[in-house]
């Protein structure tokens, strides 16, 4: 299992994103909810937006979306 966490804002708040359970599913958590809000509303703080693994990774929203693509991403 890995987790992702979403860093986003001029306050750096920090939200759980999802789970990969290491088993082709990626479980989602309220940082999805943040995430897609920033990319239909905000496009412009993407740039701003950082996601960070458990083990201390940091990767751009790109990457993170590379990462899951061939996951089954399921709501909670």
């Amino acid at each position: 299992m890995l987790t992702y966490y979403i860093t986003y804002g001029d306050d750096g708040g920090t939200m759980e994103l999802g789970t990969d359970n290491g088993f082709g599913v990626f479980w989602t958590d309220q940082g999805m909810k943040v995430l897609m809000n920033i990319v239909e509303n905000h496009p412009d703080r993407l740039e701003k937006t950082e996601i960070k693994t458990q083990k201390g990774e940091s990767l751009t929203v790109g990457e993170f979306l590379e990462k899951i693509e061939k996951l089954k991403v399921r709501v909670q």
